[in-house]
């Protein structure tokens, strides 16, 4: 009778303490969850891409779930698959049901929310470009024909100046069926598609579910045709505004935390916050450090963590860790371990959500030891594993 007795309170108690990290229903209660694991120095674990929604035969599972069966909380997705110009209407209609369908089975199943990113392209990259394919939105400005008097883009949007755009579709060939009279025009047609998607994001009963979504990220950096060198810091600002507004406009019934992301070469609080579009238009305040995996910058990248976490607290937003990963080669097999571990449990670092990017090495038992090792922290929140 006791023994029986232990174990249903058992059950009891983690069915409960199951309830209280995913006791959200829209975007304030999922701030309000995230801040108090912050608060209490645990964190929300987030995979890029664990229901690789690429795989359109296998899009609910991944490698890494393949192998370690993780159930997480919060899960990366991002809009780059089902939306622009570069896919063809068939193969974007085919993510875009992918997409849909792991948002809504994870909410009824799990009560999980997606963490969306949105490599959207450059409006102006050739249809016919032969580098690589993140060209269309990294490095654009370098691709062969592109037109060098539009390297400010963001400004066109803004302005509702600049040329013809939206050449054709990926892998076509002088396609201008669909070609826009400049980027705002175009801009305006993304967001609509983007908030198409986001309209869609309903449970069984109809109410939206909610989700993060980082916008404009790494924008120090010059490899995003949103980068430093072709924006000014005011243009960021009012540009992270009008596509919050856009998306609005089109979805307004959603639920959405917004993230504000630079990368991790910013060596002062004053030039990470330069480009902050303000606190009535953020939620979250995070950063993607690769160099973490490094052991040269182990104690530099403690610090930024705890800038990012210093700012965040002062602006009462979650503070957050969008992308890292193990792909540094010669520190794959102790990433978690020697490397992210000891900058997570920093006593100054508190994220309220520690993202892993889908470039991680995953590739023998050394690496999955490693995982398995980060995943059975008890400052780590998720559903399940299978480990």
């Amino acid at each position: 009778m006791i023994r029986r007795f232990l174990f249903i309170l058992i059950l009891l108690l983690s069915q409960e303490a199951f309830a209280q990290w995913n006791d959200w229903v829209d975007a304030e209660t999922v701030r309000e969850n995230l801040l108090k694991a912050q608060n209490e120095e645990v964190f929300y674990f987030s995979q890029y891409l664990l229901y690789d929604i690429r795989n359109d035969t296998n899009f609910h599972s991944s490698k890494f779930r393949e192998k370690t069966k993780e159930t997480l909380y919060i899960y990366g997705l991002d809009f780059y698959y089902a939306s622009g110009m570069f896919f063809d209407s068939a193969y974007k209609a085919v993510k875009r049901k992918n997409i849909v369908d792991v948002v809504k089975t994870q909410w009824r199943e799990n009560k999980a929310i997606p963490s969306f990113s949105w490599h959207l392209e450059n409006p102006y990259v050739p249809s016919d470009f032969r580098k690589f394919m993140g060209c269309r939105y990294r490095n654009s400005i370098d691709v062969f024909g592109y037109p060098s008097e539009h390297k400010y883009v963001i400004g066109e949007i803004l302005n509702k100046s600049g040329g013809i755009c939206g050449f054709g579709r990926y892998k076509s060939k002088d396609d201008f069926s669909n070609v826009y009279p400049n980027p705002s025009e175009w801009f305006d047609a993304r967001t609509r598609e983007v908030a198409d998607i986001i309209n869609e994001f309903v449970d069984d009963s109809g109410k939206p579910i909610p989700f993060v979504f980082r916008l404009w990220h790494e924008m120090e950096d010059n490899w995003m045709w949103w980068g430093k060198s072709f924006v000014t810091p005011s243009e960021y600002k009012n540009f992270f505004a009008l596509t919050r507004k856009k998306i609005m406009g089109y979805a307004p019934r959603a639920q959405i935390l917004w993230a504000y992301c630079p990368d991790s070469y910013l060596d002062s609080e004053e030039k990470f916050m330069e480009r902050y579009p303000g606190d009535e238009y953020v939620d979250i305040i995070g950063y993607d450090d690769y160099k973490i995996a490094k052991p040269k910058y182990r104690e530099r990248e403690v610090k930024y963590a705890r800038m990012v976490t210093k700012i965040a607290q002062e602006h009462g937003k979650v503070a957050a860790l969008f992308e890292t990963s193990n792909s540094y080669r010669p520190t794959s097999e102790t990433f978690f371990k020697d490397r992210l571990l000891p900058v997570l449990n920093d006593s100054l670092v508190n994220l309220g959500l520690v993202q892993m990017w889908a470039s991680g090495l995953f590739e023998n038992e050394a690496q999955y030891e490693d995982r398995k090792f980060f995943l059975n922290q008890k400052n780590i929140l998720k559903i399940e594993t299978g480990l």
